[in-house]
């Protein structure tokens, strides 16, 4: 799997997850290794599309979340 397909399927059954999150995720639903870098840079490419929202949390992590264009356009 890519990283995008990876952050995608974890976003589809977790909603409002950080990158560190989206990591732990992946390892143990799909058992495959991200690291929260590249889940970054993927959700920043799917924020700038308009597939993924994003904004910080109270500890000033940033939260990520896919849209309902994102879903729409993603989980064909």
């Amino acid at each position: 799997m890519t990283n995008r397909e990876i952050v995608i399927e974890v976003l589809k059954n977790y909603s409002c997850l950080t990158s560190f999150q989206i990591k732990g995720f992946a390892r143990r639903m799909l058992n495959e290794d991200i690291t929260p870098q590249s889940a970054s840079g993927v959700l920043r490419t799917l924020c700038a599309y308009g597939y993924a929202g994003r904004s910080p949390d109270t500890n000033g992590k940033m939260v990520y979340w896919l849209t309902d264009y994102g879903k729409k356009v993603l989980l064909k």
